[in-house]
């Protein structure tokens, strides 16, 4: 995996294994089923119902026998509630579909601000990397210099300071770059292995 990943694809990512927004999106789908119930209520609905036996004196002398029946529901006294079940779904759906947008706002929040960071984060790197390669060519020229008997150790000594603070830096820097990594991870989704995973990426 890229550290580099575009905000498309971090987005899709986030929104296909995210467990609240999934969860989100399921609360609306029960909440249009719902719906769609309430409203069947005005409906009338038709049932059929029919059996088949056998009528005789003995099984040589029977003959069939069949009944058929259907009953007409009309939902003429329940207008009152079944309305009202109709406004409690659509107040439903609604409220689902607002916690639905509201979070997709968040993650698409959540997902730029962790991008921002980790690629801010993997230039510092590369910045602490190169300052890390310039003071230890500095060190080996003031050694040269120092065995050549052109200088003192003091300019040694300060070199080999610089080094070990471009190293300290280089280290935070890598710190830093896997704390965003783990925050895009979280934005994105990513399960406890995910993110172990991520972290092993370049």
């Amino acid at each position: 995996m890229q550290s580099r990943m575009g905000l498309e694809q971090a987005l899709q990512r986030a929104y296909a294994q995210r467990p609240d927004y999934l969860a989100a999106v399921q609360q609306v789908r029960s909440a249009q089923l719902f719906r769609r119930a309430a409203t069947a209520e005005h409906l009338p609905s038709l049932n059929l119902a029919g059996d088949y036996g056998a009528a005789g004196v003995n099984i040589g002398n029977s003959h069939g026998v069949f009944d058929v029946g259907a009953t007409l529901a009309i939902p003429i006294f329940a207008g009152g509630r079944a309305h009202a079940d109709v406004l409690q779904a659509e107040a439903t759906l609604r409220q689902s579909k607002q916690q639905l947008d509201s979070l997709r706002g968040q993650i698409d929040y959540d997902v730029r601000a962790a991008l921002l960071d980790l690629n801010s984060a993997a230039d510092q790197v590369e910045v602490a990397r190169q300052a890390l390669d310039l003071a230890n060519q500095t060190l080996e020229q003031a050694r040269d210099r120092f065995t050549a008997g052109v200088t003192d150790n003091l300019e040694v000594v300060q070199a080999q300071e610089s080094v070990a603070t471009a190293n300290e830096n280089f280290i935070s820097s890598l710190y830093a770059h896997n704390v965003a990594k783990i925050s895009l991870a979280r934005a994105i989704g990513f399960a406890e292995e995910g993110v172990r995973q991520y972290l092993e990426s370049k």
